[in-house]
């Protein structure tokens, strides 16, 4: 069976430390000479994603990390909502000061072959101009879309018990016009 191309998202929220830190530092070693630009606070980050879903619960209002090694830095949030047995995820990721890290992540998304059997679907996947990747598992009902945002933001948004349309409908929740691009200052009023 063919290996679906973006795995690397599935294991980003178990990541041990020291995992991230060999990344970080490989990452940072390969780009010594890049200007280096803030990240969104872990507050920041989660006034750019929704805090409700209509008809879902708020879980837990939101968990975040920041990683810094050196100059290297990004942040990350997670909400989780369910209703029932439904449940929605969702992990914003700003890499602002980890270009390389995003770029290794979304690369592939644009040449790789989507695939479909009885049991999976994946295939590439846009959102208001921003690149992505989508997969949907049948058998379980489960579905997950990850996206690019603005060349710096990375989301993943998994969801159980959910059909794939309804989480293709939630990902719409995001303006992504509101997310700041890549290199531009944080304070700047238009992304607020």
């Amino acid at each position: 069976m063919r290996l679906f191309p973006v795995r690397i998202f599935f294991f980003l929220g178990d990541l041990s430390l020291k995992w991230i830190f060999l990344i970080a530092a490989i990452t940072l070693a390969t780009n010594p000479g890049r200007a280096q630009f803030s990240i969104l606070t872990i507050e920041q980050l989660g006034e750019l994603a929704p805090k409700k879903i209509e008809g879902y619960r708020l879980v837990e209002s939101l968990k975040g990390r920041s990683l810094k090694i050196g100059t290297l830095s990004y942040s990350m949030i997670e909400r989780t909502f369910v209703k029932g047995k439904k449940q929605i995820k969702f992990m914003l990721f700003d890499y602002n000061n980890a270009s390389v890290m995003f770029r290794q992540a979304t690369q592939k998304w644009k040449n790789a072959e989507g695939h479909e059997t009885d049991l999976i679907l994946e295939n590439a996947y846009e959102l208001q101009k921003q690149p992505g990747w989508m997969q949907y598992d049948k058998a379980n009902n489960k579905a997950q879309i990850t996206m690019g945002i603005q060349n710096r933001f990375y989301l993943v948004l998994n969801s159980v018990g959910v059909p794939f349309s309804d989480l293709d409908n939630i990902a719409m929740i995001f303006d992504v016009v509101r997310f700041p691009p890549l290199e531009m200052v944080i304070g700047d009023a238009k992304y607020r």
